[in-house]
């Protein structure tokens, strides 16, 4: 079945939408509709194909601030805006948010906005450009249709700062994870395997896992796993003349970008995920689902997912003692504990995070069309 109606998705770039939005692109196309996306260029866009698709590239620098490069990015988005033929856009992140929906609005395109997290700006007290920010969202998103958060402490920040009508809001929890069968995928290992998998930003907590991981290096039974991507172009990145050292000396195991984490979820014996702050963490959602015992950081995005000890271990973030503590008190717990936990966290994930749930929310949506 055929619709005459296309949908648009804009985002920083083509990794985020194959990653978090693939599924959600797939269920608008077995609808019958047709398909535009926006983003930066990456070698991710080759994973969308098809005559239902098309795709457009805009410049886009997701930390930067350069005067011009921004007036760049907000004038391609324009001219792609009034090329394309589009019922309704739904926007990712923070760039697109604000400047797809001034345009968005001035062209009287309908839109959603989809604030995966509100980033570390916003925890600030004050400063010139956190004022400027809340002053840009209010004008952008003042007529989208709706604004989604991925957690409740988010959209109380928007709230709290009159950004957004408490009425036009909706919590969407992420890109929710598919249930598998699991069960077949354990393994037996006497190595006590501690995973993390995040893109290589300090604000990830790598630093603490790192320095927390040296204290093991020279025990056999324990091993250290690393999995992400590293964007030197980042100014958040933790270097890898930093990380080599750790490399070097055998404290942890860097594995780069993975496509696809299963397997190295399935052998892994705990998950570590000591981020600063998340919208909410997609990779302990997908820990959860595959039961295994997660360490985390007591903050939004987080705590959403292991919202106290019977869930998981919680420690402090950017504290290595406290990660380290975390860890010896995952070291000494007994099997029955660790199963009682990933239970409840299995169960709960379960509830809240199924896939099919998101995209029931992304398809009712297709009633504003």
């Amino acid at each position: 079945m055929e619709i005459n109606k296309t949908i648009t998705l804009v985002s920083n770039n083509y990794w985020t939408l194959y990653k978090f939005r693939f599924d959600v692109i797939k269920l608008f196309i077995s609808k019958g509709y047709k398909v535009n996306l926006i983003a930066k260029r990456d070698a991710f866009h080759t994973k969308f194909s098809g005559e239902e698709i098309k795709k457009y590239f805009i410049p886009i620098n997701e930390r930067g601030m350069n005067i011009f490069s921004e007036f760049n990015t907000f004038i391609s988005l324009y001219k792609i805006y009034k090329k394309i033929k589009t019922d309704i856009i739904f926007h990712f992140t923070i760039k697109p948010n604000i400047y797809g929906s001034i345009i968005a609005n001035f062209l009287h395109i309908k839109s959603i906005s989809f604030v995966t997290g509100v980033g570390h700006l916003f925890l600030k007290k004050e400063s010139t450009l956190k004022n400027l920010i809340i002053l840009m969202y209010k004008f952008a998103l003042k007529k989208n249709l709706e604004v989604w958060f991925t957690n409740e402490d988010d959209k109380k920040i928007f709230e709290r700062n009159r950004i957004i009508l408490e009425q036009k809001t909706n919590i969407v929890p992420g890109a929710g994870v598919i249930f598998k069968d699991i069960d077949k995928k354990k393994q037996k290992t006497n190595t006590t395997v501690f995973l993390m998998i995040a893109r290589i930003q300090k604000a990830k907590g790598v630093v603490e896992f790192l320095n927390a991981a040296y204290e093991y290096k020279n025990n056999d039974q324990i091993q250290f796993i690393l999995i992400g991507t590293h964007d030197a172009d980042d100014p958040d990145c933790v270097e890898l003349n930093y990380m080599k050292k750790y490399i070097d000396n055998k404290s942890i195991s860097y594995h780069g970008y993975k496509d696809n984490i299963d397997s190295h979820l399935a052998s892994a014996s705990c998950i570590i995920h000591p981020s600063y702050r998340e919208g909410l963490s997609t990779v302990m959602v997908e820990a959860a689902a595959f039961k295994k015992p997660i360490i985390t950081t007591e903050v939004p995005g987080c705590i959403d997912i292991i919202p106290d000890e019977s869930y998981g271990i919680l420690c402090k973030p950017r504290n290595t003692s406290s990660l380290k503590k975390a860890i010896k008190r995952f070291l000494s717990l007994n099997d029955n504990k660790k199963e009682s936990m990933v239970e409840k966290t299995y169960n709960y994930v379960k509830n809240n995070f199924d896939r099919k749930k998101i995209l029931a929310i992304y398809e009712s949506t297709l009633e504003y069309i």
